[in-house]
């Protein structure tokens, strides 16, 4: 089965960290854009049967009007019916009893919170607009409608951040009660914010050591709260992983929509155009795709294995190349057993615990 991801750029402000296609647009332009949207997704209508996970991501979808958003919905009402899991992101300060009203009508069963720091002057630095109150109002209305997979998201190493500000977010997350953490470690990227004012020398990033630090404090203590560390920065209560991103960590063919949406169909990697205007007048919104050979299949069956925590199984990769792994990756395996990052446990080739915030040195290997 396939999954399906939406792609909504709009944003009520722009995050300084943030380098994912996003705006802060018209009224006019959102309306444009979402009927330009449903054009491409009913394109794909044939595969809806094959579809059992969703996940509208963006940006911030509920920057979109109740109208907008509820056209999206209708347009894949029948995938929403029958998914396993539908998933929407939210900002917490935007969410509404209205909103909530309208995710249940159309059967979403996770939500995914944009929070990064309880930590006011990070918000601030962020230019992020919530504050706990709406986080714990936010998830509150949203269990009163029965929704009650809700993920979290966080990002440690942020500037000025100490390992005090670490513990506060952990004791927020740990009285919120919720199924799903995914706490990231903060990356300067090309054309943010964040990356200008760093190379102007106008932010102070807390050292590597100190970062890792976070990272393993970070895992020790969700697991002590009983989330089961399942990828590098994912954390779920038992039975709620995430099944939409267990997809790409698998592999397994997707289907993207959207401005700058990137999808996985028929063993063809495709990207859609990343400008506004080329997405709203052209007919043909994919501006590259390519058919993924099979050694490519098999490092990306490695590099993205490896991102889960219990790692690559030796007797998946024979059932789906025909090969054995070990052969075929022999050089590889033998460079990261020698820099003592992975071990292998009866089928499972996986990162050692202690190695994760290393993950990045693995992936390497495969590219």
């Amino acid at each position: 089965m396939k999954g399906l991801y939406i792609h909504i750029p709009f944003c009520k402000n722009i995050c300084s960290y943030c380098d994912f296609p996003k705006m802060v647009s018209s009224d006019c332009i959102k309306t444009k854009y979402v009927s330009k949207l449903i054009k491409e997704i009913s394109s794909y209508k044939k595969h809806f049967k094959e579809i059992d996970t969703v996940f509208i991501g963006g940006g911030t979808p509920n920057s979109l009007s109740l109208e907008l958003l509820e056209k999206i919905f209708i347009s894949i009402d029948d995938v929403l019916k029958n998914s396993k899991e539908s998933t929407i992101e939210l900002n917490p300060e935007l969410i509404t009893y209205d909103l909530c009203a309208l995710l249940k009508k159309y059967n979403f069963t996770r939500v995914s919170l944009g929070i990064e720091s309880i930590k006011e002057e990070t918000i601030k630095l962020i230019n992020r607009s919530h504050n706990k109150k709406m986080v714990i109002d936010s998830i509150k209305l949203l269990k009163d409608f029965g929704i009650n997979n809700i993920n979290c998201d966080f990002i440690f190493g942020f500037p000025y951040e100490d390992m005090n500000d670490i513990k506060n977010n952990l004791d927020f997350i740990k009285s919120l009660d919720i199924t799903h953490v995914s706490y990231y470690s903060l990356i300067l990227e090309d054309k943010t914010v964040f990356k200008y004012q760093y190379d102007k020398g106008l932010l102070k990033l807390p050292d590597d050591d100190l970062v890792a630090d976070m990272y393993y404090y970070i895992k020790k203590e969700l697991e002590n709260m009983g989330y089961h560390h399942y990828e590098i920065s994912n954390f779920a209560k038992n039975g709620y992983y995430s099944l939409h991103n267990l997809k790409y960590w698998n592999c397994i063919e997707y289907i993207g929509c959207g401005l700058a949406a990137a999808g996985y169909l028929s063993e063809i990697r495709y990207e859609n155009c990343s400008k506004m205007k080329d997405y709203l007048e052209n007919d043909i919104v994919i501006i590259d795709s390519i058919k993924i050979e099979n050694i490519d299949k098999k490092k990306e069956f490695m590099m993205m294995g490896l991102r889960l925590v219990d790692g690559v199984s030796q007797n998946k990769y024979f059932e789906l190349f025909k090969n054995d792994l070990l052969t075929d990756f022999k050089d590889e395996i033998e460079r990261l057993l020698k820099k003592d990052i992975i071990e292998i446990n009866g089928d499972k080739i996986k990162i050692k615990p202690d190695k994760l915030f290393l993950a990045n040195v693995a992936f390497r290997e495969f590219v």
